[in-house]
């Protein structure tokens, strides 16, 4: 079998529009993974919002792996073992706070399983909770009360706005963050520059696999660089134009098992 690590992001690839995971998707990553294939959860999600889903797939018995916060955190799943931790670097936190107050959306940051924000009737924050069964901390004095390194911070807001403020703040810390939408109502801080592909990348290298090993599926902006790094990169039918743009393979939308047809036809080999 030329590919061995099959890498998954979760919100518009492996799950579909209910959230759900249907049981003919199910059936095929288990089969899979009994024939040796390592799965790895990559997603833009915190930990917590992660782990439901490994719940969902009884990743303790599969052996699986967890890529959380973009790449800020690194677990596998059977022991609940944290192989990588990376963190914002905490000096550039208050201008990318202020940055974002100043153009009227706000950000947040985590702390053991625990959304941080100013305001968290805003929207935008209460999907990010409800999407990832997390709690919030309401602060008004976020920058003095946080006293923790955060695995990134997380600013929401209407699409347009996030657009330009990503540019900006590109441009202000880009050279020492990284900068990018996950959602168009999301923009995620992350620490280093760090990604998906990256910390990918890392578990690879901790597992003894290459990248040519490696099959990544992915839909949003932010799995640009994991679709492109990996030795196959898939998009899915309902992926954004740069995924599809970078990918090697379209499959099926996330409503029609796209994931378990490219298990099937480029792993199991069941399929034309």
């Amino acid at each position: 079998m030329q590919y061995k690590v099959l890498a998954l992001d979760l919100d518009g690839t492996l799950l579909n529009s209910a959230k759900g995971i249907s049981a003919h998707t199910r059936s095929v990553l288990e089969r899979a993974n009994a024939q040796g294939v390592k799965i790895v959860l990559a997603s833009g999600r915190p930990t917590p919002g992660v782990q439901w889903v490994a719940d969902m797939l009884d990743f303790h018995r599969l052996d699986g792996y967890i890529v959380a916060y973009n790449g800020s955190e690194i677990f596998e799943s059977a022991t609940g073992r944290k192989i990588f931790d990376f963190h914002v670097n905490p000096q550039f936190i208050p201008h990318i706070y202020h940055t974002a107050r100043e153009y009227g959306v706000q950000m947040a940051m985590y702390h053991e399983g625990t959304v941080w924000c100013d305001d968290p009737e805003t929207k935008w924050i209460r999907i990010e909770c409800e999407l990832n069964h997390m709690p919030y901390h309401k602060t008004e004095h976020l920058l003095e009360e946080f006293r923790w390194k955060s695995p990134k911070c997380m600013i929401s807001g209407e699409p347009e706005v996030l657009e330009r403020l990503e540019r900006i703040l590109s441009d202000a810390v880009g050279e020492h963050l990284g900068i990018f939408r996950s959602e168009p109502y999301f923009l995620e801080v992350m620490p280093e520059q760090l990604n998906k592909a990256q910390a990918i990348g890392l578990l690879l290298d901790h597992l003894g696999y290459t990248r040519e090993e490696l099959i990544a599926c992915g839909d949003g902006f932010n799995d640009v660089h994991m679709v492109e790094f990996a030795g196959l990169g898939v998009a899915m039918d309902n992926a954004c134009d740069p995924v599809k743009d970078v990918a090697d393979f379209v499959t099926k939308s996330n409503d029609e098992d796209g994931v378990a047809y490219v298990v099937e036809r480029f792993m199991l080999g069941t399929r034309e």
